[in-house]
């Protein structure tokens, strides 16, 4: 038979490879920390953590260096410090990030649309596009957002800038429900 008291001994054993799998995954999260735009960075809570927000800041300063090196090792640095960091504060940090890729992506998704939806009742086929806006939105105005397609295909068939186009993007943004 098995001794079971030693195999109990390893329980709390991490593999090496896991090791390098969640090294990787904290590097990772401080590149992407350091790649958020300035509001986006300020967003973030690093309360009590006033050592990693700087270091986190001083990489955000030298990432755009003409030298790869020094980046690279305040990258490591900010990894270690995460590693250092308890759990529930990386996982909170972490989420956070999610949260704002998240907003992004949900941001382009509405904006790519809208723009279908313009492209429509500029098409061939603009009164169903425009019945079907019309009946999926109550509160549109059908008699401006006719003016507005007819404007827009105007300034395309003249060859001139599309302001027209963009109003029309932008009363679309505007008056349609999510």
């Amino acid at each position: 038979m098995y001794d079971t008291e030693h195999i109990n001994e390893y329980d709390d054993w991490i593999s090496k490879s896991q090791l390098k799998r969640e090294s990787k995954e904290l590097h990772a999260l401080g590149v992407e920390i350091t790649k958020l735009s300035e509001s986006e960075f300020e967003r973030l809570d690093f309360t009590d953590h006033d050592t990693f927000r700087n270091e986190l800041v001083f990489a955000r300063k030298i990432i755009n260096n003409s030298q790869h090196e020094p980046y690279r090792r305040q990258m490591l640095h900010i990894e270690r410090l995460l590693r250092n960091m308890d759990e529930e504060f990386v996982e909170k940090t972490r989420n956070a990030v999610d949260a704002i890729r998240n907003k992004k992506v949900v941001g382009n998704a509405s904006f790519h649309r809208l723009e279908k939806m313009r492209d429509s009742l500029l098409g061939e086929n603009s009164k169903e596009a425009l019945d079907q806006i019309v009946a999926e939105n109550n509160e549109i105005d059908r008699n401006k957002l006719r003016t507005l397609i007819k404007k827009a295909k105007k300034e395309i068939e003249e060859g001139k800038p599309p302001a027209s186009s963009k109003e029309l993007f932008r009363y679309l943004r505007d008056n349609i429900s999510e």
